[in-house]
């Protein structure tokens, strides 16, 4: 009877759990021609004299780079989502930001992401919570990192924590629609419908595609707005 409820509570929880589940060597052949032109060219072969050696700023300045072409990337498919015209379309944009998303440029974060995922398909949650907290520790600016931390944490009803993890993914990725969605069904478990509300619009704002926040926006519009009728 626990597990089934615990299976429910995952399918019901969907702030990217099925990042998990995603082969992850997809994630930088998404990537790979979009920022192309940030790998730069093959050094020479020629030894090079001392004062013609690169400085340390330079070789920050691809990393720098590919931050902004991923920002921009996401921005058009962010757009490219609200616009979309049908549910097939829609659907296909979301697995492009979402391939964005757990794109994190790290073999070390990849590791552990993978990990992560095994020990949560074994429902050992406090393993997959000690290798997500050093994930975030190693890599701050991994949105899909805090983003898996919350999602644990809420498995353990521990919403607080949740919401924390939450807040960290919306600083990085302010369009991050699951996060929102996320959020909203934490505010709805927590008796806060009005806020609850307000972050499923929000997300459906972003990804009026989004089926699961239409059915909770449906819902919380009759629990809210209709308790005065």
């Amino acid at each position: 009877m626990q597990a089934a409820i615990e299976d429910r509570r995952v399918l019901c929880f969907t702030i990217g759990m099925r990042s998990f589940r995603r082969s992850l060597p997809f994630r930088a052949a998404l990537l790979a021609a979009a920022f192309a032109a940030f790998a730069g060219p093959s050094v020479a072969a020629e030894p090079q004299p001392p004062a013609e050696l690169p400085s340390l700023k330079p070789l920050v300045a691809p990393k720098q780079s590919l931050r902004k072409a991923r920002a921009e990337l996401l921005a058009t498919l962010y757009d490219q989502l609200k616009a979309a015209e049908s549910d097939e379309s829609a659907e296909l944009i979301v697995s492009a930001i979402e391939k964005v998303w757990g794109s994190s440029g790290s073999d070390t974060a990849d590791l552990l992401m993978q990990r992560a995922g095994l020990a949560v398909k074994n429902r050992n949650y406090d393993l997959a919570l000690q290798i997500l907290s050093g994930l975030t520790a190693i890599e701050p600016r991994y949105t899909e990192g805090w983003n898996q931390l919350a999602t644990i944490y809420f498995l353990q009803e521990d919403y607080k924590q949740a919401m924390r993890q939450l807040r960290q993914v919306l600083a990085l990725e302010p369009r991050h629609f699951k996060a929102i969605e996320g959020l909203g069904i934490i505010l709805r478990e927590t008796g806060s419908n009005d806020a609850a509300l307000r972050a499923t619009r929000r997300a459906l704002e972003i990804n009026p595609h989004l089926k699961s926040a239409k059915q909770a926006e449906e819902e919380l519009s009759r629990e809210v707005e209709g308790q005065g009728l």
